[in-house]
C-alpha cells in the first residue's frame, strides 16, 4: 500500500509540474524545469516569490551585461583576417 501511495503521489507530483511549467511557458519566464523546480522548492521553503522573481531578473541583467559583444574594430579585424586566410586557401 505505501508504494501505491508514493506511486500516486509522485505522479500528483510530475502533473503539478507539468502544468507550472505549462504556465511558465505561456507567460514567457524563460524558466527550463529544473529552474521552476527550485523556484517552487524555494518558495515552500518560505522565500518571498516576488523577491526570487526580483532576483532572478537582476541576475539575467547582471548576465547580460557580462556577455562580451565585439566592437566594429574587432569585427573588421576578424574579417580582414578571415579574407586573409582565405585568399591564402585558395592560392
Amino acid at each position: 500500500m505505501a508504494s501505491s501511495a508514493n506511486a500516486n503521489n509522485m505522479n500528483a507530483v510530475r502533473e503539478t509540474m507539468d502544468v507550472l511549467l505549462e504556465i511558465s511557458r505561456l507567460l514567457n519566464t524563460g524558466l527550463d524545469m529544473e529552474s521552476l523546480s527550485i523556484c517552487v522548492r524555494l518558495c515552500e521553503q518560505g522565500i518571498n516569490p516576488e523577491a526570487l522573481s526580483s532576483v532572478i531578473k537582476e541576475l539575467r541583467k547582471a548576465s547580460d551585461s557580462l556577455k562580451v559583444r565585439p566592437c566594429s574594430g574587432d569585427r573588421d579585424r576578424y574579417l580582414q583576417n578571415r579574407v586573409y586566410r582565405d585568399t591564402i586557401e585558395q592560392g
